[in-house]
């Protein structure tokens, strides 16, 4: 099996271990972790991202982003960069009971977790967390950098740009588009656009801030 090494001891570590477990491809080495010690569901931290070079020259050569993306999805963008300019591969995880169209495309170092759908003619960009139960519907487009919470539910056609996090339990009708560092509230109902960088909550959604 190939040798991955997981960045980010947090909860969402505990799901990316449990998917790739479930894919029996792959071989946890351990997990770089900025501040924590000890062992996540028995796998080894290793050290810090500061150990990622030497254990890129060690020969494990795949990675993972095990940071999960709510409140600063930035934090992932940059992870994943270093990563990337360190030379890791980082694969697209799909968990063994999710459903993918074969006529859906997954870019690198994304994740979708059990019981996600993605129909066909979906794009969903790279560095992606499409989470458990999340429905992304025929002709989707999802940008780079973008988490889509559990039982979110995306409708046929629908646009979501970069770095944007679409809460839990949210439904967004056919045809809208929501723009790049957008924060849609949890369970919010969204029935028109959404402009780039702001934060829009509620049924139907309204948008309650303006990012800097």
């Amino acid at each position: 099996m190939k040798k991955i090494v997981l960045v980010g001891a947090g909860g969402h570590c505990k799901v990316i271990i449990d998917l790739i477990e479930s894919l029996k491809e792959y071989d946890i080495f351990g997990i770089t972790d900025q501040k924590k010690q000890g062992t996540i569901l028995n796998y080894k931290i290793v050290g810090n991202d500061d150990e990622l070079q030497s254990i890129y020259k060690s020969g494990v050569h795949y990675a993972f982003i095990c940071v999960g993306g709510i409140t600063n999805l930035s934090v992932r963008n940059n992870i994943y960069l270093k990563l990337k300019n360190l030379g890791f591969n980082i694969p697209t995880l799909i968990h063994k009971d999710s459903i993918i169209s074969p006529y859906a495309h997954v870019g690198d170092g994304t994740c979708i977790m059990a019981g996600a759908i993605v129909n066909a003619g979906a794009h969903i960009g790279e560095n992606c967390i499409i989470n458990t139960g999340s429905v992304i519907e025929h002709d989707c487009k999802i940008g780079n950098n973008t988490h889509v919470s559990p039982n979110a539910a995306l409708s046929g056609g629908t646009k979501i740009g970069c770095n944007t996090h679409i809460g839990i339990g949210s439904s967004i009708i056919q045809g809208v588009a929501i723009g790049d560092n957008v924060t849609i509230g949890a369970g919010s109902v969204v029935i028109e656009n959404i402009p780039d960088n702001v934060v829009s909550v509620g049924v139907p959604s309204k948008i309650i801030k303006i990012k800097k």
